[in-house]
């Protein structure tokens, strides 16, 4: 058998679950660890371990994140095979960091595609607030920098993990960037698919109560802004449908203010909640909507089809591949919260036995997407890279 690996990852985030992008990393390294590999970790607490006491705060420490990560590399780099970072956490050239293993940049979101987005939606939103001047000028100074960290990580790395490919393409479009890409999907464990199936309430309750759920943080490009057209659709042909907002991270107030159903009793907001409560809480529901307009996977999407929801999704990179056997029925134009409502309808009045067949499907759509699988593809990966880095150095020496 080879050599288990070492394996740092670095992310700028807390080491939380409930956090979409660090649980990449956590479930990850979970399941590489578990295959013998030793995993460690520097993140965002690791780097500064006291809590921000403001908002700027926060934006400094993200600024002066990647060199507290190069310094801990630098410290420990001869400790490591493989470097597994978020992009644009290590713009360094491994000279610079005294490394000599495999430094890996990973999407959870490619950053072009979200800027990309956030140029559109000004567009489509022009009554965003725009703050105060300063605090403009601020944004534009920090962005810059972070997407100034971005384009080098991508640049100065040897392998870049992205989770579809829509990315990878838009990544091989530019000859500028010469690391290979690869894609490697999100999953879940075995334990938490079959809570998922465990905990699904039988198909007719569920249809029933024609409970429709969202997971997500509450924005704009998960979609916050159609909401309220697609909820007046579809009541308009079901006025008993009730809607579940499951980890908004944003207040129920604030949800509802946006919503403009400050005391609708047919809306639910839950904005965190215990990550193995997860399979309970879409137990009743009978289907999922998922209007985001840019994203890297879609881990909800995965989620709610494991617990038998047939989950209608934006046709935008990441759910499109997911959903691509159920396209016709699942997949709606990006940005036509109409089309997605009346999709919403139709599967609510479908019959029983249609929409059993609907649902078995659905769960076995998300059935071979397992973290473990993907977890020992990626090691695999960087087994061959290692491999031909290695060549590359003797023929430097």
């Amino acid at each position: 058998m080879p050599d288990p690996l070492r394996i740092l990852v670095i992310v700028n985030l807390p080491w939380d679950r409930r956090l979409g992008a660090a649980r990449v990393w956590i479930e990850l390294a979970d399941a590489w660890m578990s295959d013998g590999h030793h995993v460690e970790k520097f993140c965002l607490t690791d780097a500064f371990p006291k809590p921000a006491s403001s908002n700027v705060r926060s934006i400094f420490r993200q600024l002066f994140f990647p060199s507290r990560a190069a310094a801990y590399v630098r410290a420990n780099a001869d400790r490591f095979d493989v470097i597994d970072c978020l992009i644009g956490t290590m713009p360094f050239q491994k000279s610079a960091l005294n490394f000599r293993g495999l430094l890996v940049a990973r999407s959870v979101g490619l950053f072009r595609l979200y800027a990309e987005f956030l140029r559109k939606s000004r567009e489509r939103w022009p009554d965003q607030p725009k703050g105060r001047f300063l605090g403009r000028i601020f944004h534009r100074l920090t962005s810059h920098h972070f997407r100034k960290n971005a384009e080098t990580s991508i640049r100065v790395c040897d392998l870049i993990c992205v989770p579809n490919d829509d990315e990878r393409e838009a990544l091989a479009r530019d000859p500028s960037i010469r690391a290979p890409a690869f894609v490697q999907p999100y999953g879940l464990n075995d334990d938490f698919f079959e809570a998922f199936v465990r905990a699904a309430a039988p198909a007719a309750k569920r249809l029933a109560a024609k409970k429709i759920c969202f997971i997500g943080m509450w924005s704009l490009r998960k979609g916050s802004r159609d909401w309220p057209q697609i909820m007046e659709t579809i009541w308009c042909a079901h006025p008993d449908a009730q809607f579940v907002f499951l980890g908004t991270m944003s207040s129920a107030e604030t949800v509802r203010a946006e919503l403009g159903f400050k005391s609708e009793p047919r809306i639910t907001c839950l904005p965190t909640y215990a990550a193995n409560d997860l399979p309970l809480l879409l137990a009743d529901a009978a289907l999922a909507l998922f209007p985001t307009y840019v994203e890297g996977f879609g881990l909800a999407v995965l989620e709610q089809l494991a617990a038998g929801l047939p989950t209608i999704s934006y046709d935008v990179p990441g759910p499109r591949e997911i959903l691509e056997a159920l396209r016709e029925r699942l997949l709606t134009p990006a940005g036509e919260p109409a089309a997605m409502a009346a999709r919403a309808a139709e599967i609510l009045a479908f019959p029983l036995t249609e929409y059993e067949t609907l649902s078995a499907a659905c769960v076995e759509i998300a059935r071979p997407y397992r973290w473990k699988k993907f977890a020992a593809a990626t090691i695999t990966h960087y087994r061959e890279a290692l491999h031909s880095l290695g060549r590359e150095n003797e023929a430097r020496r």
